[in-house]
């Protein structure tokens, strides 16, 4: 299978190429920004009822292609894990998002995007795109202010501060740190499928914030909850995942959120919602708890 990278800040992983709306072409364009903000509720809800994605993948990330008739193309999203398939996350997304890696990114370290948004420059300073929390991008060099990295679009520049967690949201351990990350996120509309600033699904919220410490977690709610280290109750930490599944919590896990101390989490809700503080007794998760995960260290 021929490797390649996404070349737009996010991209659809599309369940299938035939599922295309009319306001879906603005993301097929790379505008995924416009898109997740002007669709309505009800397109949002949409996404999930009609099952048209599955996931997305941000600027940079690495795929498999299996498939490419110019149009489209059907990859494997290499970061992704999930129990669909062992190389990663399969799936359809347009052929015009996707770019060879370039030879310096062969060999290079990674710097991670810390912030909601960053621009990528070029070396005339002139923005080339817009990056989302949890990009990963190659680095080249750095220095007190920007660091040199490598990316499908060619050689670029990022500001420092964007690969550093702000201050202000760094807390005792990377848990807490994650919850005050996340709390940034409060009134975001739910996207089915996100996993970008732009919006996010419950699973992709999570899978998000562990990507800004290079935790590779699986990438849906029923994966996550059987991996990672299992968590008493009487143990728990903000940060830890909390997960909720039919049949009075022992059938099939469609829930994810992230403890956040008090007995309490947050979590993208549902289609149509947004992002938001619940109490772990509000009846519908009280009656459906299927215990916590951590994957963070």
């Amino acid at each position: 299978m021929e490797k390649s990278r996404v070349k737009v800040p996010v991209a659809n992983l599309w369940r299938s190429k035939d599922k295309v709306r009319m306001i879906d072409k603005k993301i097929l364009a790379g505008d995924a920004k416009s898109w997740s903000a002007e669709m309505s509720d009800q397109e949002t809800i949409q996404l999930c009822d009609d099952n048209m994605i599955d996931s997305q993948l941000l600027f940079n990330d690495k795929v498999l292609v299996e498939e490419n008739d110019g149009t489209w193309a059907k990859i494997i999203a290499c970061d992704q894990p999930t129990h669909q398939n062992s190389n990663g996350y399969p799936g359809w997304i347009p052929s015009s998002s996707l770019a060879p890696a370039i030879p310096e990114q062969e060999s290079a370290g990674t710097v991670t995007i810390c912030v909601k948004t960053a621009p990528l420059y070029d070396e005339e300073h002139t923005p080339l795109t817009e990056l989302t929390l949890g990009t990963q991008l190659e680095k080249i060099t750095a220095d007190d202010c920007k660091v040199k990295v490598a990316t499908p679009l060619g050689i670029g520049f990022v500001d420092k501060k964007a690969t550093e967690i702000p201050t202000d949201l760094v807390g005792e351990n990377d848990g807490k740190t994650m919850v005050n990350i996340a709390k940034q996120f409060l009134g975001m509309r739910y996207i089915w499928g996100g996993i970008s600033s732009y919006g996010y699904d419950c699973s992709g919220l999570v899978y998000g914030l562990h990507r800004v410490f290079n935790v590779t977690i699986p990438r849906d709610a029923d994966d996550q909850q059987v991996q990672g280290a299992p968590i008493a109750v009487d143990s728990i930490l903000p940060g830890d995942l909390v997960f909720f599944a039919y049949e009075h919590g022992t059938g099939a896990v469609h829930h994810v959120g992230m403890y956040i101390g008090n007995g309490k989490m947050i979590e993208s809700r549902t289609p149509g919602k947004q992002v938001d503080i619940a109490e772990l007794t509000e009846p519908k998760f009280a009656a459906e708890y299927a215990g916590y995960r951590r994957y963070w260290k």
